[in-house]
């Protein structure tokens, strides 16, 4: 039984639902059938769970190239990528806008398959180097010792068999995205430097490459030239995994040990998941990539829920056990206000956002407006209705007359 049941123990008689005639300004949707209120969060979540899944990884999650141009002349998102079809690339995203008065064009260029594998390659070749490295020192430490150095012997074949390999794959890529034949050592020992150096001019290589391609069919006056590695978007992938594991977990936790109930912890549970479903449909229909900035974005939509799962909890559990259904209302006009508050403040950075051209901005923007929606319809549709019901069953199982 719920400790805060407790609490209804100290009152004499049957528990009654009263309510004070003039304090509100709207009906209160709690009173009546309240639980068809769900119907909706249902059916929203339904809706951006289909959406979700078209939603695209972003520059720094899949890698690639970003390269802004200030163009000598205005060109729209078309014309833009009519020329780099001619130049040959084909998966490209591209935008468009004036800064300042001037023409500027973003464009996102998908590494070829050539350089995803030479990187992958390289990344490879380092890690079983530095094992390589290790096994070697220890069979030397062992050879001092007397002792057996069989099995180290072989792990060392191994590994210098399998740079052998992957020597031959950095020379067949790096020889296709240089346009010339590159001969690499077959000293093991000695490979690393050269390897080190030869991705080196790989990349210097790829970037002239592309520029070149760019400036044949597009005419511009400055430009900037930014790379994201694959193995680096792995990094941001795996950490950003992580901490939206983690900070729901605590969420969850930090109502737990506040309430020392479970069904408010599973309710906060529930509007965290429901506000970043929600969010993921918003960027699937929108065309929003998942970014970093988007990322950051979601974090924020978890600080929200957390913010307002609270307010209801601790407005029905330790104020509101008499008449969860009149506590649950006016925790929403405060809810409200805090939400309307927020999504001023994100009305004004998007506002920002069109104003500087900054995409940013406008994703940071567009995302949490969207999240903030749903923060209100999954809070007070789906986690109200959890905590009023979770109320009346504890309220019921300790005897009294609910009515």
């Amino acid at each position: 039984m719920p400790p805060w049941v407790d609490i209804l123990k100290i009152s004499p008689g049957p528990l009654l639902y009263s309510q004070k005639d003039g304090l509100m300004e709207f009906p209160n949707i709690y009173k009546g059938d309240y639980r068809k209120l769900v119907i909706l969060p249902l059916i929203i979540v339904l809706i951006a769970s289909l959406f979700m899944f078209h939603v695209q990884p972003g520059l720094e999650l899949k890698g690639g190239v970003l390269v802004t141009l200030q163009l000598d002349k205005p060109m729209t998102d078309a014309e833009v990528m009519q020329s780099l079809a001619k130049a040959g690339f084909n998966e490209v995203n591209v935008r468009t806008y004036e800064l300042s008065g001037m023409p500027i064009a973003e464009v996102e260029i998908a590494h070829n398959a050539e350089m995803v594998r030479l990187e992958a390659a390289y990344k490879d070749f380092l890690n079983t180097y530095d094992k390589y490295s290790r096994v070697q020192y220890e069979i030397v430490v062992l050879q001092g010792s007397n002792g057996s150095t069989a099995s180290l012997e072989r792990d060392a074949s191994q590994m210098r068999q399998h740079m052998l390999d992957l020597r031959e794959e950095l020379m067949k890529d790096a020889s296709t995205v240089m346009g010339k034949p590159i001969v690499l050592s077959t000293d093991v020992d000695a490979l690393k430097p050269e390897v080190q150096a030869l991705y080196t001019n790989v990349t210097v290589a790829y970037r002239a490459n592309i520029m070149s391609e760019l400036s044949k069919n597009l005419h511009y006056s400055a430009y900037s030239f930014k790379l994201i590695n694959p193995s680096l978007s792995e990094i941001f992938v795996t950490k950003i995994e992580w901490v939206m594991v983690v900070a729901a977990l605590l969420s969850a936790v930090a109502v737990f040990i506040i309430f020392r109930d479970f069904v408010p912890s599973v309710a906060v549970l529930c509007g965290a998941t429901f506000d970043i479903i929600f969010a993921l449909g918003f960027m699937g229909i929108a065309g929003i990539p998942l970014s970093l900035a988007a990322i950051a974005s979601l974090l924020m939509l978890i600080g929200f829920s957390l913010d307002t799962d609270i307010l209801l909890t601790v407005r029905i559990l330790k104020r509101g056990l008499n008449d969860p259904h009149t506590s649950a209302y006016e925790a929403m006009k405060t809810g409200l206000t805090m939400s309307l508050s927020a999504i001023l403040a994100f009305s004004a950075l998007f506002v920002v956002g069109q104003l500087t051209n900054i995409a940013t901005y406008q994703d940071i923007s567009k995302i949490v407006l969207a999240g903030l929606f749903g923060d209100i319809i999954g809070t007070w549709f789906l986690n109200a209705v959890i905590m009023i019901y979770h109320v009346e069953k504890g309220v019921k199982s300790a005897g009294f007359v609910v009515r």
